[in-house]
């Protein structure tokens, strides 16, 4: 059989990291956009196409992604990925990509926040109308606003209408400061959703990235309950795939897209809107409504950074 290389342009630090100790693992799931590996370690990673969102886990395949067999094996050695089908991915000269570490000295004062996260995302709003868990955003700046919330589902849309009720009480717990009541409700969330990443696990993602951004930024905004949120993620594993579990743990401890790190970054850094609304607008077209949920959940967990 004759073999295919396909030289790696970039992968993410942890990727790099589980690749280069060698051995190898399987196919655990393959989808359009992506092809996710378990490394024998129990890591997940996966292969994604060109225009795809970097991240930790993630490599960029250089060309069309392959038809992978669920199940079928690869192996790594000499800093490169054999697969099963007989490809070969050599990352010897990959670009590894790192999440930019958060400049504390640029941070904002936290009394300028409100105002700024409000002109950010109504302007991004209005020039976008959310599917799905995104019209969350509205709702919760709304709320922020201490406004009467005007809801306005899609006819038949019972994820949406069944996840507002909890989505609702976290945003008003996220005001009062009062952590427990969040993760409290949070837990009706978990794996609530279709896919290989459901909405509900998506939003939360967003919301503790959210609380990661802002206990790093702001660290005299302390909840001792929202410490653990890793762990509380832990104890929650079976209540969702093995998919959205990685990618919600990673959410909680601080690991995000490219675009939603940069939208965080940009915001508490009084960066020009510009830039806000194009990270945004890279959020949102991640999957069919992934980036909404995220950005949903991100929006709602910035309420925590407002005072009476």
């Amino acid at each position: 059989m004759a073999v295919l290389v396909n030289k790696v342009p970039i992968l993410g630090e942890a990727a790099n990291s589980w690749l280069t100790q060698g051995g190898g693992g399987k196919v655990l799931a393959a989808v359009n956009h992506a092809t996710y590996l378990l490394t024998e370690h129990g890591e997940l990673i996966w292969l994604a196409t060109p225009e795809s969102p970097k991240h930790r886990r993630c490599i960029l395949w250089p060309a069309p992604l392959p038809n992978l067999a669920v199940d079928s094996i690869f192996t790594t050695r000499d800093r490169s990925i054999d697969l099963e089908s007989g490809t070969k991915l050599d990352f010897r000269t990959s670009e590894v990509w790192k999440a930019p570490v958060i400049p504390v000295q640029d941070i904002i004062e936290l009394d300028i926040l409100p105002y700024r996260f409000f002109t950010v995302v109504e302007t991004f709003l209005s020039q976008e109308s959310p599917p799905g868990v995104g019209v969350f955003v509205r709702l919760v700046l709304q709320i922020a606003r201490k406004k009467e919330v005007n809801l306005s589902f899609q006819p038949g849309d019972f994820l949406t209408r069944s996840a507002w009720s909890v989505v609702e009480r976290i945003a008003r717990a996220c005001l009062r400061h009062d952590p427990s009541e969040i993760l409290k409700k949070a837990e009706a969330l978990i794996g609530l959703g279709e896919g290989l990443t459901p909405a509900g696990d998506d939003f939360l993602g967003g919301l503790f990235f959210a609380c990661f951004m802002l206990s790093c930024s702001y660290p005299y905004i302390h909840f001792r309950e929202l410490d653990d949120l890793p762990e509380w993620v832990d104890a929650h594993q079976s209540r969702t795939n093995q998919i959205s579990f990685a990618l919600l743990r990673d959410n909680a401890s601080g690991h995000a897209l490219e675009p939603l790190n940069r939208f965080g970054i940009a915001l508490l850094t009084n960066q020009p809107v510009e830039i806000l609304t194009s990270a945004a607008s890279d959020l949102i077209k991640v999957g069919h409504s992934t980036g909404w949920s995220l950005l949903a959940g991100y929006v709602t967990g910035m309420l925590l950074a407002f005072t009476d």
